[in-house]
């Protein structure tokens, strides 16, 4: 469904050359993915208040009630209104920061793996470098 737009993470001393797509420093990425989790927690609440608002009763039977109602809500058995169209636009949104989520957490993590393996590397090369935390 998505669109693959390669994107990486580099150190801010990295030299390599960027690929296609876009890179983030990882500082950036940070602040990027805190933002991106906020907009998700948004996109949980407004996904709740649809499910709401499609759960409404109408006010009363009569017809012209009764199809605002329903272009409002949807008739309960296949007919969307409005609300219901408008919840399937921030399904759509979830899935996709989620996925974006998911991409950068992963991207970050390689990163953190990376650093370990490094700092493990060069501690076992010579135990004093890294044993102040520092490399």
């Amino acid at each position: 469904m998505w669109e693959d737009v390669e994107f990486s993470i580099f150190h801010p001393w990295e030299s390599a050359p960027r690929r296609d797509g876009f890179s983030l420093d990882v500082d950036l990425a940070k602040q990027v993915l805190h933002d991106l989790k906020g907009y998700r927690d948004r996109l949980h609440a407004m996904q709740y208040k649809v499910a709401k608002l499609c759960g409404m009763k109408p006010p009363s039977t009569d017809p012209s009630t009764m199809a605002m109602h329903v272009a409002m809500v949807g008739d309960g058995s296949g007919k969307l209104g409005a609300f219901s169209y408008g919840g399937g636009h921030i399904d759509l949104q979830l899935s996709y920061v989620t996925e974006l989520i998911d991409r950068i957490e992963k991207a970050l993590s390689a990163i953190g793996q990376a650093d370990q393996d490094q700092a493990k590397a060069m501690r076992s090369t010579n135990p004093e470098v890294g044993s102040q935390g520092k490399i």
